[in-house]
């Protein structure tokens, strides 16, 4: 089941970092289409059974890999009642759990780390990153945050910065590698931007422009990220759903 989460909350956070995770289901049914959404697609899951599931402005779609069902999308609100503290900015983009068991929270404001006992936010040589989009872990342990202030990297102690452009989604493959939307504004051609694992380590790593062939295929932000089990990367954007294929750009 896809899961999407909504919090209105509020209260007071302190100064240190932020967390992100995501706990609530949706069931899907209805109808039969030959294609994907032509709405706003913010995020992308794959279940354990192979089914590929979307988000977006048009309902909740599934990809058993043959047709493409969709139905109305139920919702839950988890609040303060339900044993979430207070966040001083109500729109919460992300949350992960680490493997230490903290919290973390991108919000359209600042973004916090949570202990389990008191809220920080989370900040730099004094500075909050603002409007974190989407956070992640990767099998390292290492956290990653996309947002206003860039892609940036947290190994714990240090934080190292990748790009100060604004980055709305992070995703690490099977491999290692880090997959962020395209920083280019003005090719309308590139999708996505691949940095290679081996080269992470380094200060400049090796980073690949995913293009599409059609200067018009792609239109507007990108929202969400996947690696299909096959091997494939599918991507939401303002127009719709696309997969990559290693080869192709191909809207669905």
């Amino acid at each position: 089941m896809f899961s999407l989460i909504v919090f209105c909350t509020s209260g007071k956070g302190q100064n240190t970092t932020d967390l992100q995770k995501d706990n609530t289901k949706s069931e899907t049914e209805g109808v039969i289409t030959s294609h994907g959404p032509n709405t706003m697609t913010r995020n992308i899951k794959q279940d354990r059974k192979g089914n590929i599931l979307i988000a977006s402005f048009g309902g909740v779609y599934r990809y058993d890999g043959k047709s493409l069902p969709t139905g109305q999308a139920g919702f839950r609100n988890f609040m303060m009642n339900e044993g979430l503290p207070g966040l001083p900015d109500i729109e919460v983009n992300s949350i992960i759990e680490d493997k230490e068991g903290n919290f973390w929270f991108g919000t359209r404001g600042n973004a916090y780390i949570y202990d389990g006992k008191t809220f920080a936010v989370l900040t730099h040589n004094g500075k909050p990153f603002w409007n974190v989009r989407t956070m992640i872990e990767d099998k390292k342990g290492n956290i990653w945050l996309a947002g206003g202030s860039g892609l940036w990297r947290y190994d714990g102690k240090t934080f190292t910065n990748f790009t100060r452009n604004a980055v709305g989604y992070v995703y690490e493959d099977k491999k290692g590698n880090i997959w962020t939307p395209s920083q280019s504004a003005n090719d309308l051609r590139r999708a996505l931007s691949r940095y290679d694992e081996k080269s992470l380590s380094n200060k400049k790593p090796i980073v690949t422009d995913i293009m599409s062939k059609d200067e018009q295929q792609i239109r507007g932000a990108i929202f969400g990220i996947l690696e299909a089990n096959y091997g494939s990367i599918w991507f939401g954007a303002s127009s719709g759903l696309y997969r990559y294929d290693g080869n192709t750009i191909t809207r669905l």
